[in-house]
Formats: structure tokens, C-alpha cells, sequence
């Protein structure tokens, strides 16, 4: 499984000097946390940031006695900068990001505003099959805060073995609901499945697919959140 969480910025300096600012912060195994540059380009840049985290096991042996070990993990977040929208992509990221985006923002002299790239998970599918050119079937719904009766919501997953969604139109009956993800099963020449979440994030599960949908991926999810704006 291949995880990406996009978030939106607009860098107030050029890629390549983002990049030289960032290198102003390399790790170096004593300051506890710090970047690492993979590659530079004019519209973007690949990086990780490390951070050290030092931590005491607690181990009680057969008599009673509490036998302590310390730990040290490094910790790293593999990131992709870009000067189109959205902006910022993480790649596997932590559940806990705030270090890395108080980071980048330092390093920008906290110029930058970074928040969720939020986008309607069934446009941005819409894009992804009609633009970029990735054949698919919705094959699995969530959605959430669907009202029952007034003061009673509830949270549902759809599942089938074809397109859910003119099910959850029948399922949802003119009620008020939020589409929360949604299960994209590939066609060929792909393969696997895809879920889109409205917090721009998208879990591949076949990592052999990935190079070939990463792309599409992003383009499909800037072009739906400019629609949003309109």
C-alpha cells in the first residue's frame, strides 16, 4: 500500500531557492530534526525530513524487575514541493505532521499558509477517468452525516461488484450526507484499487501501478479543486 496526502500552498519564493533554504536546515544528527534534499527542478523539489526521537522501554522480568532500555528512531517523511497547486505532497506520511509543516513554514519566514487540500472525492474520480485517462469503477462509498430523521445522522459504507453510486443516490433519497471516500477498483492496463478521501489523500494498493497513476493523480486533483473555486 502506497499513501499520498496533498496539502495547499503557494511558496512565496521560487523552487530552486525554496530548495537552498531548505538546505539551510539539514539533518545533522545532533540538532534532532532537519531536511534532506533528494532532487531539485525548476517547478519542484524532493525531500525527506528526519526527525530523532529518543524514547525509554519499560520491561519487567519474571521477578518484578523493571529493566529499562533506551531507544533512539529516526523518524523521516518523504515530501514533494511543487509550484502548481496544490502545492506540498507527502508521501507514506505520519499521522502527526505539524513538525514537518512548522518546519516549512520556517523556512519561508512564515509566509506561507498550509492547510488540507480539501476536494470532492467524486469530481476529482470524475477527472482522473475523463482527463487523465484512468479507467476505474466506483466500487465502494462511504459517506457520512447522512441524515436518518431530524437530530439522527449516520455514517455507511456502500460496497458491490459494479458502480455504487446510483445505489447511494437510492440509499440517500434527497437526505443530507457527506461523501467521505470512495474505492476506485482499476482497469487495464492498471491494477488494484485506488481510495480518494476529501482530505486529498489517495491509497494505492498495488505499488506496481504507482508510477503510472501518480501523475494523473495530481493533475486530476488540482484541476477539481480549481473547479471548486469557481
Amino acid at each position: 500500500m502506497k499513501r499520498f496526502r496533498w496539502f495547499q500552498v503557494e511558496w512565496p519564493t521560487s523552487i530552486r531557492t525554496l530548495a537552498k533554504r531548505i538546505k539551510l536546515r539539514t539533518f545533522d544528527g545532533e540538532s534532532g530534526h532537519g531536511f534532506f534534499i533528494d532532487r531539485v527542478r525548476d517547478d519542484f523539489l524532493e525531500a525527506r525530513y528526519v526527525e530523532r526521537v529518543e524514547y525509554t522501554d519499560v520491561v519487567v522480568d519474571p521477578f518484578g524487575k523493571e529493566l529499562t532500555f533506551e531507544r533512539v528512531e529516526f523518524r523521516q517523511t518523504l515530501f514533494r514541493a511543487s509550484s502548481s497547486a496544490p502545492g506540498l505532497e507527502l508521501i507514506d506520511p505520519p499521522r502527526n505532521v505539524q513538525a514537518l509543516m512548522n518546519r516549512l513554514s520556517e523556512a519561508v519566514d512564515f509566509e506561507v499558509a498550509i492547510t488540507p487540500a480539501i476536494v470532492d472525492v467524486l469530481a476529482w474520480s470524475a477527472v482522473l477517468q475523463n482527463v487523465g485517462g484512468v479507467s476505474s469503477v466506483v466500487d465502494s462509498l462511504q459517506i457520512g452525516a447522512l441524515e436518518i430523521e431530524h437530530g439522527i445522522v449516520a455514517k455507511v459504507v456502500i460496497r458491490g461488484d459494479r458502480d455504487v453510486r446510483a445505489a447511494c443516490t437510492a440509499l440517500t433519497n434527497d437526505r443530507k450526507f457527506a461523501v467521505e471516500k470512495i474505492q476506485l477498483r482499476l482497469a487495464s492496463p492498471h491494477r488494484g484499487t485506488v481510495v480518494l478521501s476529501t482530505s486529498g489523500s489517495a491509497a494505492l494498493s498495488s505499488e506496481d501501478s504507482v508510477e503510472q497513476l501518480i501523475q494523473p493523480l495530481r493533475m486530476a486533483l488540482a484541476d477539481a479543486m480549481r473547479a471548486q473555486k469557481r
